[in-house]
């Protein structure tokens, strides 16, 4: 009886050591995952503007905490110098036009960046006047511009303006960081400037009320998108699941943004003494139908749509033709419609 005793005491102990072999992984694992967060650089799409908001709202709520990912945001310049930092390393993500990241792969200007999912479902790029001289495509002829020389309006104007019938060379193109923008129209030091629909507020309120005219690309260039969430393809096929945590972390700020457009203008206030909640509650309210289309989940990517959009670069001259939508974006990273 004593000898059957010591034998299953003996059983007992060897099933309890194979049980926590089995739970620290055996063979000298441990079990422990680092659960050190990851450390990025995400850059805006064009400075510390309402519609920008959302990366801000992303990291005050917590979200990217909880992907467990630390996240220092910088404010932009335009896509072409956005997406120069995610090449080189110097980011890990960026805000930037779709068909602007679309124009440079294709033109070899850029390479080793990858689309991973979209901001807006519609383009907001176009140019923004004071008073009613400026009404259509045909007027910008003999006008100034300003803009930044890495956004993607400038990109796309030589396109532009062959569909639309002007000439590109009678326009004179000038040279401007994004937060000089409202304050040239304003002063009237130019006739118009490359901006967003969702500006309209902000050019308004710096011209003191006066009424802004907007003419839209997306008129002539139906299938365009507009910003998009880029990563190099490096950082994609290495570490597929970070780009994925930021992605939804972002988008969830996204979604947070246009349901509480003043809540988000807040949060980015707080962040930035300059903004003023009102304008950037105002550009979120405007940019709500840009993100969220019918049957279309925030930050879907359709293939199609990016196909067609090369198709028209092509057909313009404005690319050579061979690139493809896998060569813009990473389908097993983008949310599908």
């Amino acid at each position: 009886m004593r000898r059957h005793t010591r034998i299953l005491t003996a059983l007992a102990a060897v099933a309890t050591m194979l049980v926590a072999s089995a739970c620290t992984g055996g063979d000298g694992d441990t079990g422990d995952e680092d659960t050190t967060p990851d450390e990025v650089v995400y850059i805006t799409a064009f400075g510390v503007f309402g519609r920008e908001a959302y990366a801000w709202v992303a990291q005050e709520k917590g979200y990217f905490e909880e992907a467990n990912i630390n996240v220092e945001i910088q404010p932009g310049t335009g896509t072409g110098d956005n997406i120069a930092l995610v090449a080189s390393g110097q980011a890990q993500f960026a805000t930037g036009d779709m068909s602007g990241v679309t124009l440079l792969l294709g033109n070899g200007e850029i390479e080793g960046i990858t689309v991973v999912g979209a901001v807006h479902q519609l383009s907001l790029i176009g140019f923004m006047s004071l008073g009613d001289e400026i009404q259509t495509p045909q007027d910008l002829e003999g006008k100034s511009i300003a803009d930044s020389s890495g956004s993607v309006g400038r990109l796309l104007f030589p396109t532009y303006a062959d569909l639309v019938g002007i000439d590109p060379e009678s326009v004179d193109l000038v040279d401007a960081d994004p937060p000089q923008l409202p304050t040239l129209l304003a002063s009237g030091q130019v006739d118009a400037i490359g901006q967003f629909s969702v500006g309209v507020p902000l050019i308004e309120a710096a011209a003191e009320g006066e009424t802004a005219s907007f003419i839209p690309y997306s008129d002539e260039m139906t299938d365009l998108y507009g910003n998009s969430l880029v990563t190099s393809t490096e950082l994609a096929q290495s570490d597929p699941d970070l780009v994925q945590r930021f992605r939804d972390a972002l988008f969830r700020g996204l979604e947070y943004s246009i349901d509480d457009p003043q809540g988000a203008a807040e949060i980015l206030a707080a962040a930035d003494e300059s903004v003023v909640p009102e304008v950037a509650a105002a550009e979120l309210e405007i940019m709500e139908s840009y993100v969220r289309q019918a049957g279309v989940p925030i930050g879907s990517v359709d293939e199609v749509r990016v196909s067609q959009t090369i198709a028209l670069l092509e057909a313009t001259g404005a690319i050579p033709p061979g690139i493809t939508a896998e060569d813009v974006i990473t389908p097993s990273l983008i949310i599908s419609g």
